[in-house]
């Protein structure tokens, strides 16, 4: 009863993260609806003539988490910028994709939440489903972004001196863990609930 009496005191908060949830859930979705037919159109060798008349104080930037890189037009030839600029789409594409998915089964976790619900079956699935999520976003991370980083020094004309190497998000695979462990919880919540609620 105490749990429940917590989740009537936190429910205006509940909601508003749910809200929050869903919205980005549909920003993703609309992310990879509009970038990776635009990434698979480029990508086929299409709207090369885009590239060609672009001024060439046209500037376009990217951040790996420790190298920013800003690269103008004037510096390289529009056959790479257009490289260059499918890869990143093709990135956003990926990380829209992989937030989508979290958002998708937190969202269901959080309406659950909302119900007077915690302890629901579907939950303890929902918690399963994000960790792994997050840790086959570990992976798919880490290779988009060493993809990208190959790219902009193939690009630059940097590969005598720079090299990638692959590494898993760290910060995923840990949280990917963390929510296998709490999906355990959840299903032996939901054990101890159904208990208690056929005592009654």
């Amino acid at each position: 009863m105490r749990a429940l009496d917590y989740v009537d005191k936190n429910r205006k908060l509940v909601k508003f993260l749910r809200i929050l949830s869903q919205i980005g859930l549909w920003g993703s979705g609309a992310a990879v609806v509009i970038f990776l037919p635009l990434a698979v159109y480029l990508a086929s060798g299409n709207g090369a003539d885009a590239f060609m008349n672009l001024p060439e104080t046209f500037n376009f930037g990217y951040t790996d988490g420790v190298i920013n890189f800003n690269i103008g037009l004037d510096d390289i030839s529009p056959q790479v910028a257009q490289t260059i600029i499918v890869q990143l789409l093709f990135t956003i594409v990926i990380y829209a994709a992989v937030l989508g998915c979290i958002l998708f089964y937190l969202s269901g976790v959080l309406k659950a939440v909302e119900n007077r619900s915690p302890f629901a079956r579907e939950n303890s699935c929902r918690i399963s489903s994000m960790g792994v999520v997050f840790l086959a976003g570990s992976v798919i991370t880490g290779l988009v972004q060493a993809a990208t980083a190959h790219a902009l020094i193939a690009a630059l004309g940097l590969r005598e001196t720079m090299s990638v190497d692959f590494s898993f998000n760290s910060t995923m695979l840990m949280t990917g863990l963390l929510l296998l462990i709490l999906s355990g919880i959840f299903r032996y919540g939901t054990y101890l609930q159904e208990e208690y609620d056929a005592t009654l």
